[in-house]
Formats: C-alpha cells, sequence, structure tokens
C-alpha cells in the first residue's frame, strides 16, 4: 500500500515524540521503500515497531536475543543462523549480524523480507495470509509442539488496533484520503 512519506513521518512522530525528524525521515524513507518491496502497508511497519522497540534503534532486548527496531531475533538472521551458540558464543560473523541489526534501515529491509516469509509460512501451514495471521507469526506464536500456526494473539491485537488508531489520527489530520 503506497502511503506518502509525509504521512509516515506523522505516524512516527505521533507514535515517539521524541524521535528526531532526521531519524523520522530516515526511517519513513525505509519503510516506504521496503513496503513496496514487499507489499505491506507502511503505518503496519510502524505499529509493530512502536510495539517493539517504542523507535529505538540501538535497543537489545533483556535476554539479549533480540535488536533493533524490529526487535529482530538475531539467531534466525544472516551470520548467527549457523551459529551453534549466538548468545552465549557468537561467531565473529554473528557479531556483525547483531551490529548491522542496530542500523535502523537494515533491521527495517529484514524486517520487511520477515513479513514476506511469514505471509508465505502462514499461507502453507493455515491457506491465510491476512494481516493478524502473518504477524502473530512474526511475533512467535507458532508452536511445532501445540501444532498452532498463524495464530494472532493479544498483542498481535495490540499492534492491529494501534495501526487502525495511527491512520484515523492521520485522516483527521488530513494526511490520508481514506481510512483504509
Amino acid at each position: 500500500m503506497l502511503r506518502s512519506i509525509s504521512a509516515i513521518i506523522a505516524a512516527i512522530q505521533l507514535s515517539q515524540p521524541k524521535v528526531s525528524d532526521e531519524d523520522a525521515q530516515r526511517f519513513a524513507a525505509a519503510l516506504h521503500e521496503q513496503a513496496q518491496l514487499h507489499d505491506f502497508d507502511p503505518l503496519t511497519g510502524v505499529a509493530m515497531i512502536f510495539h517493539e522497540s517504542s523507535f529505538n534503534p540501538s535497543v537489545v532486548s533483556k535476554d539479549g536475543e533480540d535488536y533493533g527496531l524490529a526487535q529482530i531475533r538475531a539467531r534466525f538472521i544472516g551470520g548467527c543462523k549457523h551459529t551453534p551458540s549466538p548468545l552465549l558464543n557468537p561467531t565473529p560473523e554473528c557479531l556483525e549480524q547483531k551490529k548491522a541489526l542496530l542500523n535502523p534501515e537494515e533491521n527495517i529491509r529484514i524486517m520487511a523480507e520477515l513479513i514476506t516469509r511469514h505471509r508465505m509460512f502462514c499461507k502453507k501451514k493455515v491457506r491465510s495470509t491476512k494481516f493478524a495471521r502473518w504477524l502473530a507469526s512474526y511475533q512467535g506464536r507458532n508452536s511445532l509442539r501445540h501444532k498452532r500456526w498463524c495464530k494472532p494473539g493479544p498483542g498481535t491485537y495490540k499492534i492491529i488496533k494501534y495501526r487502525s488508531y495511527l491512520i484515523r489520527q492521520l485522516y483527521k489530520r488530513g494526511l490520508l484520503k481514506s481510512l483504509a
């Protein structure tokens, strides 16, 4: 879905007023580009990032697993993917990957790739690419042991509601032409 850069910037600054104009521009440009490449609404990305990191690009989760704006789980990405112990004994490649995840544009790029992967995964597992389904998968709500795939939970609906809130606010401000 095509959204203007100015609408994305406004959504970011509405979500986190502490984000500088320069950072809001950088984040919005990356979201705009990746949303077009991976066919998702950039306001979905804004809602996800707000929920995950409150737009802090250098945040690492308390357990040391998740990095950057979209809180990407490093152990499943690039140089960490084949590292036996990415948390306790990361390889040099894994350390580089973790560092790269703290770059906002790279983090947003990987978030977008993961959205595509989770959309395809949910299509295969539950024959659905609906927003709530792939978002639940992105959030790690899948369970092989329980044979649960792409099943939304409270955190999923929290992001969906927040995205709807952003859309309503941007519409009221004249930055969106429709509520879709």
